[in-house]
C-alpha cells in the first residue's frame, strides 16, 4: 500500500513537471511568434504634426501593417519620402530628391486613376467625379510654392497620389518635394490608432 502511494505521488509530480514544461513550450513559441510579427508584419509609428487632423493628432501612436505595400484609395499609409516622382515634359516620370522624412498621408489615387483639382472651390476630382471627403479638416488649396503638377494628371503604374486630411498645412503630392509616391517608399498601412485607441478611416 505504501509503495502504491509513493508511486502515485511520484507520478503526480512528474505529471506536474510535464505540464509546466508544456506550458513553457507554448509560452516560448508564442513569444517567438509575437517577436516575428513585431519585426516583419506589424510596426509602430507616432504622428508628428497636424497634417492629418482631424483623423490623426500630433502624438498619436499607430499600429502599421508593414506587409501592405499596395494601398487602395482612402487608405492611410506611412511613407519614407526619399524620392519625389515628377513628370518630364514628354510625360515620362523621373525621380528627384524628396523630403527624406517619414510621413503619414491618405491615398487619394492609385495607378490608372486621374486626379484633378479645382482650387477655387477646394474640390478634388477623381476620374472626373468630385471626391467625397468627409475626413478633411480644410478645403484643398493650391501650393503656395513649388507645385508638383498641372492638373489633371493620370497616376502611372507603381505610384500613388497622397494628401493629408488637413490640406491647409499638409506637405503632400501637391508639392514637388513629395510628388508621386512610389510603392517602394510605402512602409505600410495604418490599421489602428493605439493611443488614444480607435480605428482610422
Amino acid at each position: 500500500m505504501r509503495e502504491y502511494v509513493r508511486f502515485s505521488k511520484n507520478k503526480t509530480v512528474h505529471g506536474l513537471i510535464g505540464l509546466i514544461l508544456d506550458v513553457m513550450d507554448v509560452a516560448l513559441v508564442t513569444l517567438f511568434l509575437i517577436i516575428l510579427l513585431a519585426i516583419y508584419v506589424f510596426h509602430f509609428a507616432s504622428v508628428q504634426g497636424d497634417s492629418m487632423l482631424p483623423t490623426l493628432e500630433n502624438g498619436n501612436h499607430l499600429l502599421v501593417n508593414a506587409l501592405d505595400h499596395n494601398p487602395e484609395c482612402g487608405d492611410i499609409v506611412i511613407i519614407n519620402t526619399e524620392h519625389a516622382g515628377l513628370y518630364n515634359e514628354d510625360g515620362s516620370i523621373y525621380e528627384t530628391e524628396g523630403l527624406h522624412k517619414v510621413i503619414v498621408k491618405r491615398v487619394i489615387a492609385v495607378a490608372g486613376q486621374t486626379v484633378d483639382m479645382d482650387f477655387s472651390r477646394g474640390i478634388v476630382y477623381l476620374n472626373n467625379w468630385p471626391l467625397d471627403e468627409p475626413y478633411i479638416n480644410s478645403v484643398t488649396t493650391a501650393p503656395a510654392m513649388d507645385p508638383a503638377f498641372e492638373y489633371p494628371i493620370t497616376i502611372p503604374e507603381g505610384y500613388v497620389f497622397v494628401m493629408g486630411d488637413n490640406r491647409a498645412v499638409s506637405m503632400d503630392s501637391r508639392y514637388s518635394d513629395v510628388g508621386l509616391v512610389s510603392l517602394a517608399q510605402i512602409k505600410g498601412q495604418v490599421i489602428l490608432r493605439l493611443q488614444p485607441f480607435g480605428t482610422v478611416s
